[in-house]
């Protein structure tokens, strides 16, 4: 199937700010989030509409599966949208059930790849084109209407498939923008919903491309929300979904719905008003001239563009427009300062532990500094910082834990335990580094310091089986204390 036949093997649908080079950890907690589901065989039937179906096996290639969800009012008698959804770490239920509700009121086909992951580009492409093949062999598709979606590094394997397949008719980015080796170009744009959170280290990113977007003259939406670096929730589905309803009808791709427009420009007025409300009038004004460009041609928008008009003049939005500016070269000044130290560690010749004791001061008084900080917006800046230098230190350490460089990689993910202490990642990280090196007494303290940050004793215990380093600690009396108190396994027998 020619869409997705593309010849580089070694090219990475992620760059440094797309993390996670080594989702080992993210896999394995998935794979600990639930039971182990049946999955529909490989063929030609129909799950049954208005429920999440956890694994459709591909027909052709059955070790390719994805999760699918299909509208309750799903029939044959008619076309449907269909959105194909990538994940960063394979993970098929995660998206499919935050997009569902919506979807359901929408009605659009959810196909989320349980194989896609960021790494090399060839798996993901191999993995799209089973499940494109095998949803169009099952399902009533509207080729008019498919779209695709992703989160970090699946949002860039989203853009690159849209870019070159020339099959897709709008991007779900969540969280990441386009690859660096693929900007956005105004031939053969399609149109672009944006997310990220707040705390989000690729929110930089996300409102650079927006502004480049507009620049281009591509239909586009940026949607901030209050999280951090993950799939935009629950409740801003209804608003994308409906977006890119909305485009589809100024394109002539879908039947024009007067009645769907109304609601729509109501809900849209509504929230760029509850942002005018929140007191930052440079969100409120453009979320007004974003809501006046989605309904352009379809309704009058003088009202939209007028209230726009009206915030921008007041002094208190060139006041959040410019506290936004400051924040966003804080957050870009910070990483620099820091990564220009961390930078040189990985080919560094002689004693690294001056250069790293440089770094792991700067990272100590950035989380100092996220401590006490009491301006939210400025708290907001640093915290995307410190969570921008943990991505850095942690995907630049494990790989070259596989790379052999074990002392180097020590340095890093000792770097990004400094940075994120409070979360179990980097502790996991550096003990199986410790692991590999023979260093088992560090390999438990990190092990201990993980628990500290919120690992529960079963999943601990389950390292022994998930993940190889950590089959040497089955016996280990230190590790058995540490575990003390599991229970009985969640993963299901099929």
């Amino acid at each position: 199937m020619q869409y997705f036949q593309f010849a580089p093997e070694r090219v990475y649908v992620f760059n440094v700010r797309a993390p996670f080079r080594s989702m080992w950890i993210l896999g394995w907690l998935a794979l600990a989030a639930g039971p182990i589901v049946v999955a529909l065989p490989a063929g030609d039937s129909v799950p049954t509409p208005g429920k999440i179906v956890p694994k459709v096996l591909c027909a052709a290639h059955p070790e390719q599966s994805y999760a699918l969800y299909l509208p309750s009012a799903y029939t044959t008698q008619k076309r449907w949208p269909i959105i194909y959804i990538f994940d960063p770490s394979a993970r098929g239920m995660v998206p499919t059930q935050i997009i569902k509700d919506a979807a359901e009121q929408y009605g659009y086909i959810l196909a989320t790849s349980n194989n896609s992951k960021n790494g090399p580009l060839r798996p993901g492409l191999e993995a799209a084109s089973a499940m494109w093949d095998d949803t169009h062999a099952r399902l009533s598709i509207d080729h008019q209407r498919v779209y695709l979606a992703g989160f970090s590094g699946g949002a860039r394997l989203a853009s690159r498939i849209a870019q070159t397949c020339k099959c897709a008719h709008g991007v779900f980015l969540n969280g990441a923008g386009f690859g660096v080796d693929s900007p956005p170009t105004r031939d053969g744009a399609f149109p672009v919903f944006l997310t990220t959170g707040f705390l989000d280290f690729n929110y930089n990113e996300l409102v650079r491309l927006d502004g480049q977007l507009s620049s281009l003259g591509v239909p586009h939406f940026l949607h901030r929300f209050d999280g951090s670096h993950e799939w935009a929730p629950v409740a801003v589905w209804p608003e994308a979904l409906g977006w890119m309803t909305l485009q589809a009808m100024k394109d002539r791709r879908a039947p024009r719905d007067d009645a769907f427009v109304a609601a729509e420009q109501q809900r849209f007025t509504a929230s760029s008003k509850d942002l005018e409300k929140s007191g930052n009038l440079f969100y409120a004004a453009a979320a007004y001239r974003q809501a006046a460009e989605a309904f352009d041609g379809l309704v009058p928008i003088d009202a939209l563009q007028e209230r726009a008009t009206e915030l921008e003049k007041n002094p208190w939005y060139r006041t959040d427009a410019k506290r936004e500016r400051d924040d966003l070269t804080t957050q870009s000044s910070l990483e620099t300062e820091i990564l220009r130290v961390t930078g040189g560690l990985r080919d560094f010749v002689g004693d690294r532990a001056q250069l790293q004791q440089q770094a792991s001061q700067l990272i100590a008084d950035l989380r100092n500094r996220c401590l006490h900080e009491k301006r939210e917006e400025k708290k907001r800046a640093l915290e995307r910082a410190r969570r921008g230098i943990f991505a850095s230190m942690i995907e630049t350490g494990e790989p070259l834990i596989d790379q052999k460089r074990f002392s180097v990689a020590q340095a890093y993910l000792e770097l990004a335990v400094n940075a994120r202490p409070e979360i179990p990642w980097p502790h996991l990280s550096l003990a199986r580094c410790f692991l590999i090196m023979g260093k088992k007494p560090e390999a438990l303290e990190s092990l201990q310091r993980a628990k500290e940050a919120g690992l529960k004793a079963q999943d601990l215990a389950d390292l022994e089986t998930e993940i190889p380093e950590f089959a040497a600690l089955a016996v280990d009396p230190g590790f058995q204390k540490l575990v003390e108190g599991k229970q009985p396994s969640r993963i299901e027998a099929p």
